[in-house]
């Protein structure tokens, strides 16, 4: 029932003649787990979310939270000092059918609250599950990974005007942020275990801690790389396992980077750009063709970086393009990120003497949206987003901008540049945080060789316009820590069932089915057709993989050959228009109907609006 296009033929070939070179990798032998760790006495707290979560579903039972010890490193628990990961559980409120954990993704992103966000809008998880969150190790409310450099390291650093403009100037750049980066992560004795199989460690330990016999998992993105490596490493430990917009986590991280620029300009083409135009009567000054509005974001996008060579702004068109990647991970998202380009429009018409975005660039882009559309989101949020306020109004909290706005890694050495720029001496310490990339360097292969990673983003910039430059030289390519890296084969483990959306920008659905191929004795493949969200499974956009995804999670069943389903339609149309694509149109029908409800569950929003940044390098 599947098919794979000439895009499959054009991508998969070019990964593999330019993915880093190693030899096959050895399993690292399981770890048992020291007593000590599962006689820990803990103390338990209502979860500072639990308030959010009753207000949502009055009827969910209390959240507690906790931190436990773990090893820093399962194969030498006593060489090291112990790490903390965070965790929060509610029992179920009928019987129970096991311990149920999730991932939103990342790496890097924090899942504490996940789980309750996720059973908020399908409460039979609440009364079916014993329900574990939890903040992998480094991240969120667990032991941080604290990526430490100095004032004069990133002083030192030089500076492009744009990333996109692949010059011998960004080169240097790229290079010199990628090694300060490694560094900056390599400098406590943590980063180097900070990887996918000692998380995967940890999730077994929180499942034997709570005694059961098995674990349940619904992983996002990233969670299925995490969920991949735990079915091969505990295959008789795995449950019912949900693995939804996959990785290709039976190939290497580069790999899955690697896709990136092509998934993220499929979206952005043919279904953002054309959704923008076909309402170009709710949308001022954007464009009624795909063409159009392609031609003025391009238009936009060089002015502000005109603005930025004169010296006259620090609003860059690389930042805006992150942004558009990030919004539409999200189908009710493409507001977002319309907005966010009318901003930058209404910034270009009329920069600000401070060279940033200001609240009348801000007012001036709600008011090109029609009511309708201004639906999807408030004005209130997109002055969080921007850190602006009216006059009359508080300016937004601390904690109000964060909920609005998340960081990409770029975001994260911009503020690390300003704060450096500050800074009462060169060896004042400067924390980048928290780096999800460290994951990626600690758990496959990389090309040592930073001009590979150059001449890549260099073909890919002219390959693929809107994100293809963005990878540039990873900090991997100075990680001096061997990977911790498996062979996957999934050998007895049960089927897992993998969905994946059609369209999907940030996992393709290439690398999701070549995985689900390398699999297929373990696994059980639902596509969705012209389906373009990234995370499918509670509050589908399709009924027909959210009906698939129910009846395993709640009773064990799954469909006895892979499947493709249909989708519903963008927000505001009534009508799913067909992308050509990887997979052939044979979906099971759903009835017409307009799309969705603009209200969404704030809690599971936030949680993957921060993996779109998170996710961003």
């Amino acid at each position: 029932m599947l098919a794979m296009a000439a895009a499959l033929a054009l991508v998969v070939p070019l990964l593999a003649a330019t993915t880093a070179s190693a030899a096959a990798p050895k399993d690292p032998p399981t770890p048992s787990i020291p007593q000590r760790y599962l006689d820990q006495p803990i103390t338990w707290s209502v979860c500072s979310f639990d308030a959010a979560v009753k207000r949502l579903y009055p009827q969910a039972p209390t959240t507690n939270c906790a931190k436990v010890k773990v090893p820093m490193d399962w194969a030498n628990p006593d060489a090291h000092p112990d790490v903390q990961v965070a965790i929060a559980y509610s029992q179920a409120t009928g019987t129970s059918k096991g311990l149920m954990t999730t991932n939103p993704g990342g790496p890097g992103g924090a899942g504490l609250s996940l789980s309750a966000a996720l059973a908020v809008d399908k409460p039979q998880l609440f009364s079916d599950f014993d329900l574990v969150g939890f903040d992998p190790r480094g991240f969120g409310a667990s032991t941080p990974l604290q990526c430490i450099t100095t004032a004069e390291a990133l002083n030192a650093l030089p500076v492009t005007p744009d990333y996109k403009e692949r010059t011998k100037l960004t080169h240097k750049v790229e290079v010199a942020e990628a090694k300060l980066q490694a560094d900056a992560c390599a400098a406590t004795e943590f980063g180097q275990f900070v990887s996918s199989q000692q998380t995967v460690y940890d999730m077994d330990f929180i499942r034997a801690l709570f005694k059961a016999r098995q674990l349940n998992f619904i992983g996002y993105s990233y969670g299925t790389w995490l969920g991949g490596w735990y079915a091969d490493t505990y295959p008789s430990k795995v449950g019912r396992f949900v693995l939804d917009s996959n990785m290709d986590w039976t190939h290497t991280q580069w790999d899955n980077v690697n896709f990136d620029p092509f998934s993220g300009q499929r979206r952005r083409d043919t279904q953002l750009f054309p959704w923008i135009a076909r309402h170009a009567d709710q949308i001022t000054g954007l464009g009624g063709t795909p063409a159009q509005v392609t031609a003025r974001y391009n238009g936009i996008r060089a002015s502000l970086t005109t603005l930025v060579k004169a010296g006259e702004s620090s609003v860059r068109g690389d930042n805006l393009d992150g942004l558009i990647y990030s919004a539409i991970y999200g189908n009710t998202r493409f507001i977002r990120a319309t907005l966010d380009i009318l901003v930058h429009d209404e910034f270009t018409k009329d920069p600000s003497d401070s060279g940033e975005v200001e609240l009348a660039h801000v007012d001036r882009a709600w008011a090109r949206l029609a009511p309708n559309l201004q639906a999807y989101d408030t004005l209130a949020a997109l002055r969080a987003r921007y850190g602006v306020s009216a006059a009359a109004s508080p300016a937004p909290s601390p904690a109000t901008v964060a909920a609005a706005k998340v960081d990409s890694l770029k975001d994260v050495m911009a503020d690390a540049r300003a704060e450096a720029a500050t800074a009462t001496s060169g060896d004042q310490p400067v924390n980048l945080g928290a780096i999800g990339t460290t994951v990626r360097c600690n758990d496959t292969a990389w090309n040592k060789d930073p001009n590979f990673y150059l001449d890549e983003a260099d073909r890919m910039a002219k390959k693929y316009s809107f994100f293809g430059y963005m990878n540039g030289v990873p900090m991997c390519a100075f990680w001096n820590y061997a990977p911790q890296d498996r062979k996957l084969d999934l050998k007895g483990s049960p089927r897992m069932l993998i969905i994946q959306g059609e369209l999907d920008p940030a996992t393709a659905y290439e690398g999701s089915l070549r995985t689900h191929n390398d699999t297929k004795q373990a696994t059980r493949f639902v596509a969705i057709d012209d389906e373009g969200q990234h995370g499918q499974y509670v509050g589908s956009a399709s009924s027909c993989a959210e009906a698939i995804g129910d009846r395993f999670v709640f009773t064990g069943e799954l469909p006895g050959k892979d499947q493709v389903c249909g989708t519903t339609p963008l927000p505001e149309e009534l009508s799913v228009y067909p992308v050509k694509g990887p997979v052939d149109g044979k979906a099971v029908p759903l009835p017409k109907s307009k799309a969705g409800s603009a209200r969404t569950n704030p809690m599971l929003q936030q949680a993957l609006d921060t993996v779109a940044a998170t996710s961003l390098r």
